[in-house]
């Protein structure tokens, strides 16, 4: 069973996703903010397999923050980008790091993230 960090500051749009994500068989731990997830990758960073994060978390700093300092803490963590403003990728985002464009359906997601961390997958970069 995989563990993923979902960043998402919408709470509606988090317990969907958690939601899939669970009915995967994937555990995961959620952050609403910048804040929370820079908390919980500073004592977990390495329990984590992939980090999911929205890029526009509303106050603070994005998403591509977020990934930045996971990378830090753990360089081989997959990073999934979830967001509508794709084209910022190639200049913000982690090596290795990929979209998941807006608007999205939260199987969709849990069945990537799933694909993503499966043995012979590209895992992350």
């Amino acid at each position: 069973m995989a563990d993923v960090l979902l960043v998402e500051d919408e709470a509606e749009i988090r317990e969907l996703i958690e939601d899939a994500f669970e009915d995967r068989g994937l555990r995961v731990r959620s952050a609403d903010s910048d804040q929370a997830a820079y908390a919980i990758l500073d004592k977990e960073a390495r329990s984590f397999d992939v980090l999911v994060t929205d890029v526009n978390l509303g106050v603070g700093t994005t998403g591509f923050d977020v990934a930045r300092r996971a990378r830090q803490l753990h360089p081989t963590i997959h990073v999934i980008y979830i967001t509508g403003l794709t084209a910022q990728l190639s200049r913000f985002g982690v090596p290795g790091g990929e979209m998941f464009p807006k608007p999205f359906n939260p199987g969709e997601l849990a069945d990537r993230v799933t694909e993503a961390i499966a043995p012979g997958s590209r895992g992350a970069h």
